[in-house]
């Protein structure tokens, strides 16, 4: 399966099998944004991306829109 990034657009393979049925975060290699993949039966239903604040020594992960458009069939 393969997605691309929400960022810059880079196609990034996901073929590997823990990437079946997952719901998680995914890294961009070429510009380093994270995104959260959803996925079921090897098939990508949501890509979001993640937000990573700083609040006074604490992280906060936020996710925002839904972008169905960067899935690659």
């Amino acid at each position: 399966m393969r997605v691309r990034c929400i960022s810059c657009g880079q196609e990034l393979n996901l073929d590997h099998g823990i990437f079946e049925d997952y719901s998680g975060p995914v890294k961009c290699f070429s510009c380093s944004t994270m995104m959260e993949v959803k996925s079921t039966g090897g098939e990508v239903y949501s890509i979001n991306p993640l937000a990573v604040f700083e609040t006074k020594g604490s992280s906060v992960s936020l996710t925002e829109k839904r972008i169905q458009k960067y899935i690659l069939i």
